[in-house]
């Protein structure tokens, strides 16, 4: 961007084109969609905008030569570089066709200019861009204004349109949520031996553009503009920009100094207006000042209003009261992500106070227990927020009284809390655990990989009398001792409330607490398909023993009679129901579905049993040795029918926790 060093007249000529007549319509904001890959697309077809992306090749082959960035008017024309730029039939392609978009990244570099003539003269950061390796070179497009959009001099009304254009849109290439950014934040001061480096800019010895010209001059001759980039005001609304993507991994910071830079959150329009007016951002006049304050609220609010998922990581303390400051304004914000991050306590009671999101994700910050507690602040009493996810922050017992505290108020609507991979050990677990007493709301709760032993697990029994919970307490280091009393409190509140538990404990390593009850479910389960297989098969064995009977000459049997007449009636009833059931599934009656269940168990419980019997007896007071295949299989099903039957009848009535699980089934049963 231009330089505040230069002087008033170049400046001037910078934005307005001076020495360019231009009588036609005033220049206007001709695009704002910021989502939408085709009204990017577009803004890059248009020939009035008129601006040109450069391939990432390019970029390599002229760090591969040991040049620099070239200005767009030569590179137009530049006969080494022919195709330095993205056509125009690649740009729709990229706008019509979404797998091809997936290949390619447009990027956007924001960068500090080193000289008032040219932004990188010794090359620093065209090797930081050609070096990175971020991209495929082929599928990377970047938007480099000194080569993308048409530089001091402009020497043509069309150039001159062009650039009002750019500045108007410049901010697509920041904040589009189909581009990225690339910063470069270094810069490192000209040495001696750089001062002969030649260069070719365009220069002037007088200041008066219509003297100047493209030459090749030496580092020396050009203007050194020392100002650190989070000084300027160009570079810092780029930045800001950059931030107000859904997704800050969008930005990328480049640099030979840091492998990894912290990032900026997004900021209020009111805090970036105070700064440029503090002047803490320098501009190169007073109206580029005006007009980048102006578009820095617009695209702010613009994106803002649009944004339900906010993502940010590599935030520094410092960054968290401008965020809560900001977050105010989203109003539709569902979804906030903070990860890779370094929280303080100033940052985390600003946070605390903006918190008016349906879930909060926290991954991997350091925030020491006292900004834990400051943090949990935000969540007392808050009936916005749904869900929080807590993980690899280092938790502690200090940090889960905090959260303790918020969890205890029962104005507080929080839903779900993921505190995995923490250490809370059991201090921390016990506060947790006293707050869940008087806390109805929390429906799960992981408390995995917290190095929970087993007094801090056993702290939890007491939830199984009044908690709907969903706990997971995997991969702690609590052992049987702490099962053991988690069972007695499970047992005791299914004995005493009819089988009805809702609380319910999931870990790994160690018997289930609720083994006992899978013998009563199991067994049930078991006579359920004895049943239903006592029907098919007791209907199929007295129509063979009628039909086998009948066929058999009087020698060799007895004529068929009225017993094996009254056996085939008797599974009328049972045909009848098996017949029935698909029907009514297809037919989708409540009511009649809710008969047929009633039907089905009070018939099963009583007339399987006594046919059962009757089959047995049959077989063994025949007079007659019948060699068929279902007379040997008729007892099977009976001694199996009549051990399940024993075996229920002995859990229900000497164990009382498994008689209120029966009741608890019975009841379900019913609901049918």
């Amino acid at each position: 961007m231009p330089d505040p060093k230069m002087n008033e007249q170049a400046r001037a000529s910078m934005h307005e084109g001076e020495g360019v007549t231009d009588s036609g319509e005033p220049v206007e904001l001709l695009y704002t969609n910021l989502t939408d890959p085709s009204g990017l697309a577009d803004l890059l077809l248009d020939a009035r905008v008129d601006i040109r992306l450069v391939r990432g090749t390019c970029l390599k082959a002229l760090e591969r030569e040991k040049q620099t960035f070239i200005r767009r008017q030569e590179l137009e024309s530049h006969p080494r570089y022919p195709d330095a730029f993205v056509t125009c039939e690649e740009l729709q392609k990229w706008k019509t066709d979404a797998a091809y978009r997936s290949k390619v990244r447009i990027i956007g570099v924001s960068h500090v200019w080193e000289t008032r003539e040219h932004p990188d003269p010794r090359g620093n950061q065209l090797a930081l861009i050609a070096g990175a390796q971020l991209w495929h070179d082929e599928y990377s497009w970047y938007f480099l204004d000194y080569m993308s959009v048409y530089q001091f001099y402009r020497t043509s009304v069309h150039q001159n349109r062009s650039f009002q254009y750019t500045m108007m849109h410049m901010h697509f290439f920041y904040t589009h949520e189909y581009t990225w950014t690339y910063r470069i934040e270094d810069l490192a001061p000209i040495e001696e031996a750089d001062l002969q480096k030649l260069i070719q800019v365009f220069f002037t010895e007088t200041g008066i553009p219509e003297d100047g010209k493209v030459d090749v001059r030496h580092l020396a001759d050009l203007v050194e503009n020392a100002t650190p980039y989070f000084r300027r005001g160009w570079c810092e609304a780029e930045c800001q920009w950059s931030s107000m993507r859904s997704k800050s991994r969008q930005t990328v910071s480049l640099s030979n100094v840091s492998p990894q830079t912290w990032t900026r959150a997004p900021m209020a329009p009111a805090v970036f207006q105070t700064k440029v007016a503090n002047r803490e951002l320098l501009f190169t006049h007073q109206d580029s000042a005006e007009a980048v304050k102006e578009l820095q609220a617009r695209v702010f609010m613009e994106k803002a209003d649009e944004c339900e998922t906010l993502e940010l990581a590599l935030l520094p303390p410092r960054e968290f009261p401008i965020l809560s400051g900001a977050l105010l304004l989203y109003k539709h914000l569902v979804v906030l992500q903070v990860s890779n991050s370094q929280v303080d306590c100033h940052g985390a009671e600003a946070l605390s106070t903006a918190l008016t999101m349906r879930e909060l994700h926290l991954n991997n910050l350091r925030i020491p227990g006292d900004a834990v507690r400051k943090l949990a602040l935000g969540f007392k009493g808050n009936g916005t927020l749904l869900k929080v996810t807590f993980t690899w922050c280092l938790v502690d017992a200090e940090g889960a009284e905090g959260l303790a505290e918020a969890l205890a108020c029962k104005k507080t609507r929080l839903e779900s809390l993921d505190l995995s991979h923490n250490v809370l050990k059991c201090k921390g677990a016990k506060h947790l655990a006293d707050a869940l007493i008087q806390n109805c709301v929390l429906q799960e709760l992981d408390l995995s990989s917290n190095i929970i032993a087993d007094d801090g697990a056993a702290s939890f029994a007491g939830l199984f009398k009044s908690s709907a919970l969903k706990l997971s307490l995997d991969d702690n280091c609590f052992g049987k001792e702490a099962i053991a009393i988690l069972q007695k409190g499970r047992d005791e509140v299914l004995s005493t409330r009819g089988g009805k538990v809702d609380f319910m404990i999931s870990y790994t390593g160690g018997p289930k607490i609720f083994q006992k009850e899978f013998g009563v479910f199991a067994t049930i389960f078991m006579i359920s398909l004895f049943t239903l297989f006592g029907h098919v098969y007791l209907t199929v064995w007295a129509f063979c023993q009628y039909f086998q009977r009948e066929e058999l000459p009087p020698p060799e049997a007895p004529p068929v009679g009225d017993l094996e007449l009254f056996g085939v009636w008797f599974t009328v009833p049972s045909i009848l129901l098996v017949i029935s059931a698909p029907i009514l599934a297809w037919l989708q009656s409540a009511t009649a579905y809710s008969i047929w269940t009633r039907i089905w168990v009070c018939y099963s419980a009583v007339w399987i049993p006594a046919m059962q019997l009757y089959t047995l007896v049959a077989i063994v007071q025949s007079p007659v040795d019948l060699h068929v295949w279902w007379y040997y299989l008729g007892g099977s099903p009976t001694l199996l029918w009549e051990a399940s039957i024993l075996l229920l009848a002995w859990l229900v009535m000497f164990h009382p926790t498994q008689r209120a699980v029966f009741r608890l089934y019975i009841r379900e049963c019913r609901k049918l």
